[in-house]
């Protein structure tokens, strides 16, 4: 077997947490392909340090005693966290025990690649370490590490971007998860050969059969509702304001819509104010964060899903839109903005649109022309399935990383 770290700064705590889910499904497809794969990912208080999930070996690296101090690493994200003092305390002891722990593990583990995702801070810990590691490294970019440098000229974005360049130059393999991404970074890097290779989607997991009964406990006994859904982390960069401010257009045409949001985070309040300033709170339903087993029928229950993602105030964007495809999946037709990754993932007429970022109206439109044509949301749906099977499936990108890994590692089957 050839055996895989995978250093990440999250990973799902608990079996159905949402905490970087997608990685988890991405071990579980390595794993059926005959890759043993091991995790390294903070600790946090009443976790294990070391635990089984699904096959997958996760270790988790401790960085403040006693551990009931830490508080840098899972929700709301450590951007997040860092804005606040004791985050800013905690990221030194943070950065040291991850790469005390990677060069620690990649020995007794005896571990054939590293696979860092993200490059910073977990990329540039493993090529800090190699001296003592001397292991291949492949690092995944996603684009939240890339986006806010590009425009930004302070002396924090200049140093960022000096440590991204080494980074990047530095591990044997780089691929990020959409065109957008891998553009940003050969701008930043001047590294030419970074390849596209999307987060995959689990197509068994997220499938058109999947039971319905979440469209009842959003909607109660009413009968002809047509549900719009959204969901992710309220912060800025996901754009939920625009989609609430698009409610009012959609609702002159459909007053039998509502509007549910899964997920939560720091812009939650200002979400509802939002929409009680709008007159509309009760066509929005707050949902709080959906457990990952209840996630692909939430997807089947929506009439349409949107993710109305923007560049932000900081430069930041989406680098994906793995939920868009997770939707498609299902046969669910989407609406996304044209931003950051987004275009990549889903093409404007197949399985769905691309409107316009910040546009309320454009979003509204979109929607209308969806539900107000049954026979469109058909197709599209349909359509949509076809297209995630074809492109994205799981384990096709687990095939092409297993693939990679071998290179680097110079492993032959």
């Amino acid at each position: 077997y050839m055996r895989i770290l995978i250093i990440a700064t999250g990973y799902p705590r608990w079996p159905g947490d949402f905490t970087n889910i997608y990685l988890h499904r991405f071990a579980k497809a390595l794993i059926k392909i005959g890759v043993k794969v091991f995790i390294l990912t903070p600790h946090a208080p009443n976790l294990k340090e070391f635990d089984i999930m699904d096959s997958v070996f996760i270790y988790r690296f401790k960085y403040i005693i006693p551990t009931k101090l830490q508080s840098l690493a899972y929700f709301p994200g450590i951007p997040e966290k860092l804005k606040t003092l004791k985050g800013k305390l905690q990221l030194p002891f943070f950065l040291i025990f991850m790469a005390v722990y990677l060069v620690y593990l990649s020995h007794k583990l005896r571990i054939d690649v590293i696979n860092a995702h993200w490059a910073m801070p977990c990329g540039l810990i493993a090529v800090l370490t190699r001296v003592f590691h001397r292991k291949p490294i492949v690092i995944t970019l996603y684009g939240a590490e890339l986006f806010p440098l590009l425009k930004s000229n302070t002396i924090l974005s200049k140093l960022a971007k000096f440590l991204l360049k080494y980074t990047i130059n530095s591990a044997e393999k780089v691929v990020g998860i959409s065109d957008k991404t891998c553009e940003i970074a050969k701008i930043i890097s001047k590294r030419e050969d970074i390849q596209i290779l999307p987060d995959g989607i689990d197509t068994e997991f997220f499938n058109p059969k999947v039971p319905e009964e979440i469209r009842a406990r959003i909607l109660g006994d009413e009968k002809g509702k047509i549900l719009i859904c959204s969901s992710g982390r309220m912060v800025e960069r996901k754009g939920f304001r625009y989609l609430i401010e698009a409610l009012p257009y959609i609702l002159k045409k459909c007053p039998n819509v509502v509007l549910a949001l899964g997920g939560d985070g720091p812009e939650r309040k200002r979400l509802e104010t939002l929409a009680r300033k709008l007159g509309i709170e009760e066509k929005v339903k707050f949902l709080g964060f959906i457990p990952d087993e209840d996630f692909p029928k939430f997807l089947k229950a929506c009439d349409v899903f949107i993710l109305p993602s923007i560049v932000d105030s900081k430069g930041d964007t989406e680098g994906s839109a793995t939920i868009l495809l997770e939707a498609m999946a299902c046969e669910t037709p989407v609406v996304g903005t044209n931003v950051g990754g987004i275009p990549y993932a889903i093409k404007d007429g197949v399985g769905g649109f691309l409107v316009p970022q910040k546009n309320p109206k454009a979003i509204a439109d979109a929607v209308l022309k969806l539900i107000e044509n049954p026979q469109l949301m058909r197709k599209l749906g349909k359509e949509g399935r076809r297209y995630v099977e074809k492109k994205f499936s799981i384990n096709k990108i687990a095939r092409i990383y297993k693939e990679i890994f071998k290179k680097v590692s110079r492993i032959s089957d």
